[in-house]
């Protein structure tokens, strides 16, 4: 914990650093979201991959239900439809490799937020320091306050007993 200060105002020596934090935090959480929108992107090209499978397959299905289907074009489609395959499981470890990245850089925000939230209980236990310190400082020329003005009285009682009465 950094130590108070005196003085009328409270200044946190450690405000830099809180700044700079914060703006660090800000700035990995923009990385999350730009790894989340890559993981979406991803995502969606494995589903449209998924889809022209499919519609190939669905193609080729058709070709088979035909009465004179042609052994060249069938052998075609069924290559096409390997080649498919391969790129939908290609997709998938784009979309699991886009995953770790975004899980990754979650755990980074988290610990960049736990950085500033140290910092920032820090700040508030220094500011509570400084104003028990400032109270204390306080009652301490209160009190000297009013001693001076008991002495001062003091004075007056003794001079005025000294007096003689008139």
């Amino acid at each position: 914990m950094s130590k108070p200060k005196k003085g009328k105002r409270f200044r946190y020596g450690l405000e830099t650093v809180l700044r700079v934090r914060k703006i660090v935090e800000t700035l990995e959480k923009e990385k999350l979201k730009q790894r989340e929108r890559e993981l979406d992107e991803e995502r969606l090209k494995e589903q449209q991959i998924k889809k022209q499978q499919q519609d190939h397959l669905n193609y080729v299905r058709e070709l088979l239900t035909d009465e004179l289907p042609q052994l060249n074009t069938i052998q075609m489609n069924e290559h096409h439809v390997k080649i498919m395959g391969e790129r939908v499981k290609k997709q998938q470890q784009e979309v699991k490799k886009s995953e770790k990245r975004r899980d990754d850089q979650r755990k980074e925000v988290i610990k960049r937020s736990r950085d500033k939230k140290i910092i920032e209980k820090d700040k508030i236990k220094t500011r509570a320091s400084w104003k028990k310190m400032m109270d204390k400082l306080d009652s301490q020329f209160l009190d000297e306050l009013a001693s001076i003005k008991f002495a001062s009285n003091m004075l007056k009682k003794e001079e005025d007993e000294q007096k003689p009465p008139i």
